[in-house]
């Protein structure tokens, strides 16, 4: 994993202070892995929510532990997929904070974003194994700004990734880490680029509409060229595209959602409501797809996807009731 040395590393690099509120562990043992986080919904209205109280987040063994002070914005806050650790960004100040399951918090020495009129439209994303924080901002074409990448261990800032848009465009970091995968929407079918983690651009290409439509859940294995994507619709289904072939690989159905389909009008395509979906590699074949469905009552499934065979296992199903606001880890 490469860090930036000198000036640009140390006057970003985030700080590590004393946790104010540690997390509950259980006597004699280890805190539980985090399940989600989440904000509390207040509003009566059953088609409308809107924040009430903190934030706060789940763990595995059924706890509850509170996460004060998260400033109260949509993807604020997001949560590593193996939940050992999270990332905020703190209401007082707009700084990142990065805080682990034994309470440990590193938190950035200026603001996460620099221009406090855009922080309400500022998304976080966390790697699978929580060693990589990105920070990215705005509508496209509105953002003077790169999207930051930090290591969450050492608190150094890695890089800045040009071009990245919260509401057009989608980043996430490959199987192990050391790539950066961002989608663009500049043109019908989007741009597929990859970037090392300093922000350089080592790969850009134009997949096909299969590939460009769905890459807001594109996820890149550890190899640097398989992309998988989430094909939604009444039928979905996983896709995979080489980007160094640009032929899709292989598509495998996957079980529908459930959830109601309608024809988006600007992409001309099927497209399920009220549903998000993750996709992780979690080895060099095999993927871990979280999908959250539903308003107000979230339904989340998680699956386990062998790309190999095409084989999908259901893992774990749970509901989320009462929120407005979740970042899932999908455990």
């Amino acid at each position: 994993m490469k860090i930036l040395c000198g000036a640009l590393a140390v006057l970003s690099a985030l700080v590590a202070v004393p946790g104010t509120a540690r997390a509950a562990a259980p006597a004699g043992g280890k805190s539980a892995p985090i399940r989600y986080a989440a904000a509390s919904d207040c509003a009566k209205d059953p088609y409308n929510a809107e924040w009430c109280g903190p934030w706060w987040y789940r763990t595995t063994d059924g706890r509850r532990h509170p996460l004060n002070g998260v400033a109260r914005w949509t993807e604020a806050v997001a949560v590593s997929g193996d939940g050992r650790r999270l990332a905020y960004i703190r209401a007082k100040d707009a700084r990142l904070v990065i805080r682990d399951l034994d309470g440990r918090t590193r938190v950035s020495r200026a603001k996460a974003w620099p221009s406090t009129t855009e922080l309400d439209v500022t998304r976080v994303t966390m790697s699978y194994d929580g060693s990589l924080v990105a920070v990215d901002c705005c509508w496209a074409g509105f953002t003077d700004h790169p999207a930051r990448v930090y290591d969450a261990a050492t608190g150094a800032l890695l890089g800045r990734v040009p071009g990245v848009s919260v509401h057009d465009d989608a980043l996430s970091f490959s199987g192990d880490g050391d790539q950066i995968l961002v989608r663009t929407d500049d043109d019908k079918s989007g741009t597929l680029s990859v970037h090392d983690l300093d922000g350089g651009r080592t790969a850009s290409v134009v997949p096909p509409r299969l590939i460009g439509d769905n890459a807001a859940t594109a996820a890149l294995n550890a190899d640097g060229h398989t992309v998988a994507v989430y094909v939604t619709g009444r039928k979905p289904r996983i896709a995979l595209y080489d980007l160094e072939t640009g032929l899709v690989t292989a598509t495998f159905p996957v079980p529908a959602s459930g959830q109601k389909v309608e024809r988006d009008p600007a992409d001309d395509r099927i497209t399920e409501v009220d549903m998000d979906v993750r996709l992780d590699w979690t080895g060099d074949s095999t993927l871990r797809m979280v999908r959250k469905v539903g308003f107000k009552l979230v339904r989340v499934k998680v699956y386990g996807i062998d790309v190999a065979t095409g084989s999908v296992r259901l893992e774990r199903a749970y509901a989320i009731a009462g929120t407005t606001e979740e970042a899932v880890s999908g455990l």
